[in-house]
């Protein structure tokens, strides 16, 4: 898995942050929603999302899919996105409640408030959230 993060805050520096195995990764299940261009659909993986959240760790349990492209234009820096919060207005249950995420494209910040709060970069790989567990709210995408 490469980690081509170059942000000093990287996750990769911070000891409660671990990487899953490709083994566990193969073996991620539960229900998933994705934000796509056609807006939130239900699918078993999140399949083409470029960020997985999921509410247990090692990418167990229900699967909140973002994909970049909705969120930015020709891949600038996106806005922050309420990961509590559908585009269409509607509220989702993943609110501090994520335990692990999976970034299969580009870099993310997370935050643990609406837009503040405790930060943290993820670039592509797969992550339990250690002392971040259950405290994530929102994220932005930095680069695809």
């Amino acid at each position: 898995m490469s980690k081509i993060n170059t942000q000093s805050n990287s996750l990769h520096n911070i000891e409660f942050v671990q990487d899953i195995s490709s083994e566990t990764a193969a073996s991620y299940s539960g229900g998933a929603v994705s934000i796509g261009a056609a807006g939130p659909t239900f699918d078993s993986s999140a399949i083409g999302a470029d960020i997985v959240f999921h509410k247990d760790p090692n990418g167990q349990g229900q699967a909140l899919g973002l994909s970049g492209d909705v969120l930015t234009a020709n891949g600038a820096a996106g806005e922050f996105v309420n990961i509590g919060v559908l585009p269409d207005g509607g509220e989702t249950t993943f609110n501090d409640t994520v335990s692990s995420i999976i970034v299969n494209r580009g870099t993310w910040q997370f935050f643990t408030d609406d837009g503040g709060g405790d930060t943290g970069f993820l670039a592509p790989g797969s992550y339990n959230l250690g002392a971040n567990d259950d405290r994530i709210t929102s994220v932005k995408l930095i680069r695809l």
